[in-house]
């Protein structure tokens, strides 16, 4: 895979799972308010993420990227298993269970995105 290719997919699993997120705020605002601020933010960071990434590289961007994703898969299986605080769903809706695939990805992808990214001497 060339880094472009791997960069502007990157941008589309970010894209995608900010989408979703951002189509679910209304929901889960009604539901638990800071559930769906938590969902607006992370639509945020991942749309600016997706639009950096999909123009140039840039650590700051996948390192970004890779937190958030993870804290949404996190937040996720949490929420379906343990809950969170006031906040506890049984389903593993296919929003959700697509979202997990976009974030893992998107975490797989910026472990060899930023290892490209590094300079020669940090990387050694």
């Amino acid at each position: 895979m060339t880094a472009l290719t791997r960069r502007r997919t990157a941008a589309a699993m970010a894209a995608l799972t900010g989408l979703i997120h951002l189509i679910l705020v209304p929901e889960y605002l009604e539901e638990k308010t800071y559930i769906g601020l938590l969902f607006l933010g992370a639509a945020v960071v991942c749309g600016a993420v997706a639009a950096t990434l999909w123009r140039r590289d840039e650590p700051l961007a996948w390192g970004v990227g890779a937190l958030t994703c993870a804290g949404m898969f996190v937040g996720f299986v949490l929420s379906r298993t343990v809950g969170l605080p006031g906040f506890h769903e049984a389903e593993w809706e296919l929003s959700g269970v697509i979202t997990l695939v976009a974030d893992a990805a998107f975490i797989g992808l910026a472990a060899t995105g930023l290892r490209g990214s590094l300079p020669a001497a940090a990387a050694s």
